[in-house]
């Protein structure tokens, strides 16, 4: 073989390997590609996770029963009281201890009956709580019908209290009250509905069926106009 046969096939044979190491080096890379493409779709993935929530999820209630017993004799002082600085005549009520802010001490719950402390659309409900000489009225709450049931839900330490409201010209509704920080919600029918159906947890504190456990001696009612 001349000289020029031996560089013409060497430079033939340089080319066919450089040719068949640009070929591995471009399959080497295609591979890579087509591995970390799943890697990828994982790592997005697990980086946005879908959020599950419901209503149980935050503040889950306690099957513990909040009713418990209280002083009847302390709670007739403080309601007799309450009424003669109302100026309201005596009448009869319904009546329900309960623990609505989780510090083992039975608040009152009374829900008051007859003409001077009722309208078409409810009575006047007031939330006594214990102090050490005795009962203090902390809320009262206008328009409120039975049942009264005491919610899972807390707002600003206290329970939510589901109540009826209504009548006459107002549909009768069932409605959240909620305590503000100084007392519950003063007018039920002015308060959000709570719709048929919907998901809460409650115990019920004076239903409508209930007796009252405690009455004041009844008296003739005025004719005057009730008030609330």
């Amino acid at each position: 073989m001349s000289g020029a046969e031996r560089h013409f096939t060497g430079i033939t044979c340089g080319l066919a390997l450089f040719a068949s190491a640009a070929a591995l080096l471009l399959a080497g890379c295609a591979g890579g590609a087509s591995r970390r493409g799943p890697s990828v779709q994982i790592a997005n993935n697990a980086a946005a996770p879908v959020q599950l929530g419901g209503p149980g999820a935050a503040g889950a209630a306690t099957s513990r029963s909040v009713l418990g017993p209280i002083d009847e004799a302390r709670i007739a002082r403080a309601i007799e009281n309450y009424r003669v600085s109302l100026k309201r005549d005596k009448g009869t009520y319904k009546i329900a201890g309960a623990d609505l802010n989780g510090d083992g001490v039975f608040e009152a719950i009374v829900l008051f009956q007859g003409k001077d402390w009722c309208t078409r659309t409810g009575c006047s409900m007031a939330i006594f709580q214990s102090f050490q000489h005795g009962f203090r009225p902390i809320s009262r709450t206008v328009r409120v019908k039975a049942p009264v049931e005491i919610d899972a839900a807390v707002t600003n330490a206290y329970r939510d209290l589901l109540v009826q409201t209504g009548g006459g010209p107002a549909p009768e509704r069932r409605v959240r009250l909620q305590f503000s920080g100084e007392n519950y919600s003063r007018n039920a029918l002015l308060q959000p509905e709570v719709p048929l159906g919907s998901v809460v947890r409650t115990e019920i504190a004076i239903d409508v069926a209930a007796d009252a456990p405690v009455a004041a001696a009844a008296q003739p009612q005025p004719s005057s106009p009730p008030k609330r």
